[in-house]
């Protein structure tokens, strides 16, 4: 560990939370897909279970942890979140506090005594789960986030991924596809250069960036892609993992 300072001129222990090493990938089977649909991942669209989370159990396992897939916010308020160095919510169509069993309070907590997590989200038609990470990042002290409202449907775009986000190899590009893009990041970091104009679709509120979890810290990238499909990237995925537990 090293001492640094937040942006507000605070003192914080940089994080090195990768000496605990399992990981959970959760989501919640209840969604509020395009047009409402409440059981989107059984629709023929992208199944978390099936197709996301075994790219991430590989990965950490590649890098020396261990991981478990939950697959309900029921069963991820009974597990000991303390006990895990990050989380993967890759639950791109399932919001937080629409949904019977919100397990907001719990993650606060977590990231309040310094966990990490990961939030997928996707393009503009899945507002209301982006609109869940927008409000998550922001009252946890993120400061205020905004996205476009633009469908970039039939676009794909190769970006840069900043150096200080190549902790597990120095493969410095990455292409997004359809993405969501946030217009406004409040303490973010982006992690990329941008997808388009000043928007981006991957982003970091690094530890010592939430005003109310300051030993916390979330990322969030809008576009699932990177974990499946052609434009899958590994060496970005791996880069995202020990960015949770060293940034």
């Amino acid at each position: 560990m090293f001492y640094g300072v937040n942006k507000l001129g605070f003192g914080f222990l940089q994080p090195d939370r990768g000496y605990k090493k399992t990981a959970i990938v959760f989501y919640d089977p209840l969604t509020n897909g395009p047009g409402g649909d409440t059981n989107y991942y059984a629709s023929g669209a992208i199944n978390p279970a099936t197709q996301i989370y075994p790219v991430i159990a590989a990965r950490e396992a590649a890098l020396g942890y261990n991981s478990i897939l939950v697959t309900s916010y029921t069963d991820l308020l009974t597990y000991n979140l303390f006990d895990y160095a990050h989380l993967w919510d890759i639950g791109y169509a399932s919001p937080y506090t629409t949904n019977p069993v919100d397990p907001t309070s719990r993650l606060y907590q977590y990231l309040q005594y310094g966990g990490a997590m990961f939030i997928l989200g996707e393009n503009s038609n899945f507002g209301v789960r982006d609109n869940a990470i927008d409000d998550f990042v922001t009252n946890i002290g993120g400061g205020t986030i905004t996205r476009s409202t633009t469908d970039y449907s039939n676009s794909s775009i190769e970006v840069t991924v900043d150096a200080k986000f190549r902790l597990a190899n120095s493969n410095s590009k990455v292409t997004f596809a359809r993405p969501g893009t946030f217009t406004a990041i409040g303490n973010g970091t982006p992690i990329t250069t941008p997808y388009t104009g000043s928007e981006y679709v991957a982003v970091m509120w690094e530890t010592g960036s939430l005003n109310l979890a300051n030993a916390g810290a979330i990322i969030s990238v809008l576009d699932l892609n990177i974990f499946v499909n052609r434009f899958q990237n590994l060496n970005f995925v791996d880069n995202m993992l020990l960015s949770m537990n060293k940034l």
